[in-house]
């Protein structure tokens, strides 16, 4: 199993320097797996970054104010692409391990952000070995390999 990360999703459905290599990793031939805090990242991301290009929003609180206002419709379509991602790749959305003294432990040892760690732990606990992410902090944890194309 190989689980991914919020980046990989990122950089496949924007075009980026990263797209090709984000596609290749979602074309690997092994169970693709990932967490809800992923999904939770990165639905707020695609929101984020088309409320900014479609609709110039560019501050926390202007986003805040643009969703009370008009809800996610305007980003209907890209978030349903990321459903039909999930969905047609078969990939597993595994529960987030959420033992808050693991996660500091990780938080502390390998230096990373709170998301970042609740993922490893996550990986951890579900015996996921192998990470698909262009984030350099997850080197720094030696029970992953981060998969590079």
């Amino acid at each position: 199993m190989i689980f991914i990360d919020t980046n990989i999703f990122y950089n496949f459905m924007f075009e980026t320097e990263l797209t090709s290599k984000a596609a290749k990793i979602l074309e690997i031939d092994e169970r693709p797996a990932t967490s809800f805090i992923v999904v939770n990242e990165t639905l707020y991301i695609l929101a984020r970054k088309l409320a900014e290009s479609k609709f110039g929003v560019k501050s926390n609180q202007k986003f805040r104010n643009f969703i009370s206002e008009n809800g996610y419709e305007p980003f209907r379509k890209e978030m349903e692409k990321l459903f039909s991602l999930l969905e047609d790749l078969s990939i597993e959305i595994l529960t987030d391990h959420q033992d808050v003294s693991k996660i500091w432990k990780i938080m502390c040892e390998y230096k990373l952000l709170p998301n970042d760690a609740l993922i490893a732990a996550t990986c951890r606990h579900h015996g996921i070995k192998k990470i698909a992410t262009f984030d350099k902090d997850f080197k720094r944890i030696d029970f992953l390999q981060i998969i590079e194309l």
